[in-house]
């Protein structure tokens, strides 16, 4: 039995090789000529030329700029010049899929008149945006990497593309982290000032005590009740001594009593020209020492808001890139659609293919129409 199948394929193939070999001709011809004519018709006469440009590159990672720079090398927020994580790249993509992204390219290089469409009458940007679609593709590799892939008839224009839309990431997303900085920057620029002008108010008020002889209540309080209690002491000490000596004055020298009241009163004078600055800090003297210390607290306060004004107002004015280019797009030289030879040799094959399928059909359909009969 398996004798018998074998003899049957091995008649099969012969039979299969012959009837090539009989058509081989017809076949042939109609294979090569099939290829001819899709090179020819598929040259520039009847189908526009596309030329590809394409730009890859890599999202960086979303750092604090402020915190990064100042951060010190090694620690947790030095992150500047690292590669952006999954969640970046597809931020990036939705940036670079969006229609606002296909309206600036649209007007950027005026593309309703480079596809050919009536500028005079009303142009839709669907319809445009649908247009710009079918040759831009803008993906994500399996290295994580974006491509930006732009197809067009002018070489020139399809590389200029491909580079504005890859740094179109870089201003838009820098433009919408910016919304978000002003608005920061401002919430911190009015405490700061708030604060600023609060503490320019306390300085103000100690100069006007230091003007008025206040400018170190602890220091100066100490120093005038030491005098004061010495010159008190002193005093009472004197008056003792004239009390004594006026009892005695008969046995006295006039002189030692006059000598004695003169130092008394030199005693009371100095008591007295202390007086005023005693009661001058006893006055305002609870108003210097509330200021020192809230002018330290709130010079500490005042340093953390300035710090972070600081941080605010480079986030603000300051922009990082967004990626990293790996490989920037420029002018093609060789168009990239229709591939003429690929697309040739395809058609003769299955023209190949297809011709071999009917001629068996048309040897074999007698035999089997005589088997059915």
């Amino acid at each position: 039995m398996n004798s018998e199948n074998e003899q049957a394929y091995s008649i099969d193939v012969f039979y299969f090789i012959k009837l090539m070999w009989k058509w081989k001709i017809p076949v042939i011809a109609i294979s090569i000529l099939a290829g001819i004519l899709t090179y020819l018709f598929t040259g520039p006469s009847f189908v526009t030329p596309l030329y590809k440009a394409n730009v890859i590159f890599y999202p960086t990672t979303n750092v604090n700029l402020s915190t990064t720079i100042l951060a010190e090398p090694g620690t947790q927020g030095y992150g500047l010049l690292q590669f952006g994580t999954d969640e970046d790249g597809e931020q990036l993509l939705q940036i670079l899929k969006s229609d606002e992204m296909k309206n600036n390219v649209i007007i950027k290089f005026e593309l309703a008149g480079h596809y050919g469409i009536d500028t005079t009458k009303i142009v839709s940007m669907l319809g445009l945006r649908n247009l710009l679609s079918k040759n831009l593709e803008v993906k994500q590799t399996e290295y994580k990497a974006i491509e930006v892939t732009v197809y067009d008839k002018d070489p020139q224009l399809a590389a200029d593309i491909a580079n504005y839309v890859a740094n179109y990431a870089d201003l838009q997303k820098n433009a919408i982290q910016k919304i978000k900085a002003k608005q920061a920057l401002m919430i911190i620029e009015s405490e700061y000032l708030k604060q600023k002008s609060y503490m320019d108010s306390m300085n103000r008020t100690l100069m006007r005590l230091r003007q008025d002889g206040i400018y170190d209540y602890f220091g100066q309080i100490a120093d005038l009740s030491e005098t004061y209690t010495q010159n008190n002491v002193r005093l009472q000490q004197e008056e003792a001594l004239l009390k004594v000596y006026e009892q005695n004055k008969n046995s006295l020298p006039d002189t030692l009593l006059v000598k004695t009241k003169a130092r008394v009163e030199g005693y009371k004078a100095a008591i007295n020209s202390l007086k005023p600055n005693i009661d001058k800090l006893k006055k305002y003297g609870g108003d210097y020492i509330n200021n020192v210390n809230d002018l330290e607290l709130d010079r500490r306060k005042l340093t953390s808001v300035k710090s972070r004004y600081e941080s605010a107002k480079m986030e603000y004015e300051s922009a990082l890139p967004q990626k990293f280019v790996i490989n920037a797009a420029e002018r093609p030289e060789i168009a990239a659609k229709p591939r003429r030879v690929l697309l040739s040799a395809a058609v003769s094959i299955s023209t190949f293919l297809l011709a071999l399928i009917i001629v068996t059909l048309i040897e074999v359909f007698p035999t089997i129409r005589r088997k059915l009969s």
